[in-house]
């Protein structure tokens, strides 16, 4: 280095130590003694905090480990890390000394391919085989260059530009969590020299208590949202606690009313709390946004909108307001990483609240960040839970859903007291119409005679298929007698001219669902025997 150069790494290197993290550090672990030995532990004093802010950048970036490194003259010090063991190495082999003090982010998906990096003893096997590597630099409020958070991981990784900006979120919580340090061990010497110092170090001390508050708050939603039954709810909890809020709630676009992203529909309240069990919120997503509502606003911007004075914001929607009590009011999009939202996540004090904390801001976009995977990951389980219940070929339930229906409705029907009619459909002569007609045919057969069944039924029967070309039907609160005007419809339904037969049985007390269709079977049967194209009664 040139004069110039090495006085800038005094200036750093002073700027670091005035830190106080490296002050019980000796050098000489790294002396002859050590030897090669790369993992030279360093008993370093655990900060709960900043393991916490690791552990969230670990989550963020999708790897297995991330760690916290302030790097000194000689030496790189991982003062926090998830995922792997903390450790002390020469600045020579250290990747993230290689670029740190020019103070920008770095990002590789792949080391191995890179020229800079593929030969470096941490990427070719000598001491690792690291792969995906992303380094943001921990810079001082005077903009020294203290060192890096790091996410690494074993197979190739390309991070979204969201996920790298929510990593350098994570690094500024970092520098503060320094700074607390650092102000701590300052206001500790001043303390002894006069009382308004004292003072002003206990007021520094109680706004980082709880911004340290908040980063624990942040950790246990993450780790809330991984485990969650419920995770939509452990959102909005997770919300309202890091918010220190009255209320917080979810909406996403009606499915069910049509409503994709962008389109036409409603958005529906899907998690609440902190509200009375009967308040429901809806909105038009038709609305146009300059009268519509804030959440309406937010989820086409997909941008955070916070406002003071809610009652009188010209977006707000004085109903909705009334509805959920807000005075102040943050509204944050639930982006999935195309940029997409799938969600708003409101969170609102009823009481004025002047302004929205930068931390408090960021750990939200953080928290939705979170929450859009984990929302994106439940849809997927539901749907799947949802294909395992269906039969394939005609769309009903399966067997499977069958069981569980059949064993539900029994139930209810001896906790009510209330009428309760299994039926088994056979469709009659069906192997002659694949044989006549061909295998496709009997299928759209199969099909349709599926979606005329259904047509016949009301909102809390079942059609299931048996089995073949058997289906198996529950029609609570319906005697056998009414039954049989469900199942003449369903005769009657039937298409391309063929017919079915159709045995009826109505449960009675003690019976178990297999016992009740068990005597529909019987029923079916002799239908059969009598010439098909009827309904039977057991």
């Amino acid at each position: 280095m040139d004069d110039v150069e090495q006085q800038a790494e005094a200036r750093r290197v002073a700027a670091l130590h005035g830190y106080h993290l490296l002050d019980h550090l000796p050098e000489h672990r790294l002396d002859d003694s050590a030897g090669d030995d790369l993992e030279a532990r360093v008993d370093e004093p655990v900060d709960e905090q900043m393991d916490a802010v690791t552990r969230l950048a670990a989550a963020v970036a999708g790897v297995p480990v991330a760690t916290v490194n302030l790097i000194a003259e000689h030496t790189q010090h991982s003062i926090s890390v998830a995922g792997a063991a903390r450790a002390t190495i020469t600045r020579q082999e250290s990747l993230c000394a290689t670029h740190f003090t020019a103070g920008r982010s770095v990002h590789v998906p792949d080391l191995r391919t890179h020229p800079r990096y593929a030969e470096h003893p941490w990427v070719d096997g000598r001491a690792g085989a690291i792969r995906s590597y992303t380094s943001i630099p921990l810079l001082s409020p005077d903009g020294h260059a203290l060192g890096t958070l790091c996410t690494l991981d074993s197979a190739p990784r390309r991070l979204s530009a969201e996920q790298l900006a929510r990593l350098e979120d994570l690094a500024a919580v970092v520098v503060a969590l320094l700074e607390r340090h650092r102000h701590a061990v300052v206001n500790a010497r001043l303390a002894a020299e006069a009382e308004a110092q004292r003072a002003q170090a206990q007021a520094l001390v109680a706004r980082e208590q709880h911004r340290a508050q908040q980063l624990t708050a942040l950790a246990r939603a993450a780790q809330a949202l991984s485990t969650a039954e419920d995770p939509r709810t452990a959102i909005c909890t997770s919300a309202r606690e890091l918010a220190g809020a009255d209320a917080a709630y979810l909406v996403q676009p009606d499915a069910a009313a049509g409503a994709p992203a962008g389109g036409a529909g409603q958005l529906v309240a899907t998690a609440a709390v902190g509200f009375d069990e009967h308040t429901r919120l809806r909105l038009d997503l038709n609305l146009d946004q300059a009268s519509g509502a804030l959440p309406l606003s937010t989820f086409h911007s997909a941008r955070q909108v916070f406002v003071a004075d809610v009652g009188a914001h010209p977006e707000a929607a004085a109903e909705l307001s009334e509805l959920s009590g807000t005075v102040s009011g943050v509204w944050q999009p639930v982006l999935l990483p195309d940029g997409s939202a799938v969600g708003v996540l409101g969170v609102i004090w009823r009481r004025r609240v002047a302004q929205l904390d930068a931390t408090l801001s960021s750990m939200l976009h953080t928290l939705a960040a979170q929450a859009a995977h984990v929302i994106e990951r439940a849809e997927l389980l539901a749907r799947l839970r949802e294909a395992s219940e269906r039969d394939a070929l005609t769309g009903v339930g399966n067997r499977r859903q069958w069981e569980q229906v059949a064993g539900a409705e029994v139930e209810r029907a001896r906790r009510t007291g209330a009428p309760l009619t299994f039926a088994l459909i056979d469709l009659d002569h069906f192997k002659a119409y694949n044989d006549a007609y061909g295998h496709p045919a009997g299928d759209d057969l199969l099909r349709e005679f599926a979606a005329a069944a259904s047509a016949q039924l009301r909102g809390g029967d079942t059609l299931s298929r048996w089995g073949g070309e058997e289906f198996a039907l529950a029609l609570p609160g319906s005697t056998v007698q009414q039954a049989r005007e469900v199942a003449e419809r369903i005769r009657a339904a039937v298409p391309h001219a063929q017919s079915a037969t159709i045995g009826l049985a109505q449960w009675h007390p003690g019976d178990s669902a297999a016992a009740v269709l068990a005597r529909a079977d019987g029923a079916l049967y002799r239908g059969k025997q009598s010439g098909r194209d009827t309904t039977v009664s057991a």
